[in-house]
């Protein structure tokens, strides 16, 4: 047990991917988490009926709209923020074949977060900094109401780099 004087130690990529190639394996771990940059688990609770909605939503405009494969929730290994799991993830086609079964994704082209009520802040900026020092070129954050970010490196933007155009239902939103 860490004490207060102790200082966190960073632990390398391979030692992430190794934890968690070991909890997939491990039928006594939880559904839903991630890894921090320390390597600390981080659990989540099961997404509401709307966010998985959502979800799906994203990825069938982003297929759709940019080809390539859009899957919901793919584990990524950032620079900065540890082994993420976005909402829904993008790359064109050929990436997607370059990789072997299972391999924990880096620096894809495009992640989407879309927003619980659960989320803080803080953590959210952690985790679109961590990708964004990955490589990922935008980070498309869906807001409570509905409102659409599109992060880049440069900040902030009303429109994506990828001529996106998501149309969202509004009654998932209420």
């Amino acid at each position: 047990m860490m004490n207060m004087m102790d200082t966190p130690t960073l632990v390398s990529p391979e030692e992430l991917i190794q934890w968690w190639v070991e909890l997939a394996q491990d039928e006594q771990s939880p559904d839903n988490y991630e890894l921090t940059e320390y390597g600390e688990l981080v659990l989540s609770p099961r997404a509401e009926t709307n966010h998985q909605r959502l979800c799906a939503i994203i990825a069938g405009q982003l297929s759709q709209q940019l080809g390539g494969e859009a899957p919901c929730e793919v584990a990524v290994l950032t620079a900065t923020a540890g082994l993420r799991v976005p909402d829904v993830v993008w790359m064109p086609q050929e990436r997607w074949n370059q990789l072997s079964r299972n391999a924990v994704l880096q620096a894809p082209e495009l992640v989407v977060e879309v927003l619980s009520p659960g989320n803080r802040k803080p953590e959210m900026n952690h985790k679109i900094q961590g990708y964004l020092r990955s490589g990922v070129q935008e980070v498309i954050v869906v807001g409570l109401t509905g409102g659409i970010e599109y992060i880049r490196q440069d900040g902030v933007h009303t429109k994506s780099m990828f001529n996106l155009t998501l149309t969202l239902p509004p009654q998932l939103f209420s």
